[in-house]
């Protein structure tokens, strides 16, 4: 993509973008895992048509539907080769894609095909105008924090790994209690007896975080949020710190119990007692496509069903 400078501003609703007035999409890439994709596709194939200067690449899983304008390559060229990334599915789905489209910098943009989707928010009726206004450049480009996860083990580092919505700590839910001291730029935060632990970014507040009971953050809020699932205690409440923190975790679960880790809902191993979890904020954060007349309080509204009406001289409904 090329682009003059970025243009730092904030929109209405709060939240920051970088918009890019002189941007341009010249390669598309279409990302997919699972469900019915057909109708997105007939879409974009029309567009395709409509716009044979801009190359559409589909990802492997699309690869059967490749033909009449749109080609299939390797999800490890789409990270590197595309300059967007177009989301067909739901919220893991475009989980997915934004761990393709993170390293490089690539935008993503997602069409939600399955339930409820804070995420992947398009929906198909609109996809094909949406389109045609990524070339006209009526977009925005929405910056979200990432974490970097790191399991460290005897002195060396098992794995390194990016979450845009939550680490999350669980042992075995209804039979084991996970113990789980936390310390906060190496001091002491509290040791949580629970059935899980999540460690969430903003974005992730409306994730597993909301169903557990935490509360929603504003995804330009500079902040990490600490989240416990059925405490052991009613006195530990869900903690909201500073991002600049570096949060440690540490497995202390009676009987040497081995835990599971989980990297925005995909599980990526034991969490041995003697384990460190290291949890910063990933110095890079993603950038996803805001369609224009979006925002994220509409968004709250239609997800969460609140009432509320768009023109505050018309009243409540």
């Amino acid at each position: 993509m090329k682009s003059s400078a970025p243009r730092k501003t904030k929109a209405a609703d709060g939240d920051s973008f970088v918009s890019l007035p002189e941007s341009d999409i010249r390669t598309l890439g279409v990302f997919a895992l699972k469900g019915t994709v057909e109708p997105a596709l007939e879409i974009v194939r029309a567009f395709a048509k409509a716009h044979p200067e801009v190359r559409v690449c589909l990802n492997d899983y699309l690869r059967p539907h490749a033909g009449r304008g749109l080609k299939a390559h390797s999800d490890t060229y789409l990270a590197g080769r595309v300059d967007a990334l177009l989301s067909l599915g739901g919220d893991g789905t475009f989980l997915t894609a934004a761990r393709l489209g993170h390293a490089k910098g690539i935008p993503v943009l997602g069409v939600n095909l399955g339930r409820t989707g804070f995420l992947a928010d398009v929906s198909l009726e609109n996809l094909g105008a949406i389109l045609n206004d990524l070339l006209s450049r009526r977009y925005s480009l929405r910056h979200r924090m990432v974490l970097e996860v790191e399991l460290r083990r005897g002195g060396r580092t098992v794995f390194r790994d990016i979450a845009l919505n939550e680490a999350a700590f669980a042992g075995l839910v209804g039979g084991q209690m996970a113990e789980i001291e936390i310390t906060a730029n190496g001091q002491l935060l509290t040791g949580y007896r629970v059935d899980g632990l999540l460690v969430s970014t903003p974005t992730g507040s409306t994730a597993y975080s909301l169903s557990a009971g935490g509360p929603i953050v504003h995804p330009s809020a500079n902040s990490l949020l600490l989240t416990p699932m059925n405490p052991s205690s009613l006195s530990v409440r869900p903690v909201v710190l500073p991002d600049s923190m570096e949060i440690e975790a540490r497995n202390v679960t009676v009987g040497g119990k081995a835990l599971n880790l989980f990297v925005d809902g995909r599980l990526r191993g034991s969490f041995k007692p003697g384990d460190v979890v290291r949890i910063v904020k990933h110095p890079q954060r993603l950038h996803i496509i805001r369609p224009r007349g979006t925002s994220y309080f509409d968004s709250l509204r239609n997800k969460l069903g609140w009432t509320g009406d768009r023109d505050p001289r018309s009243g409540m409904r």
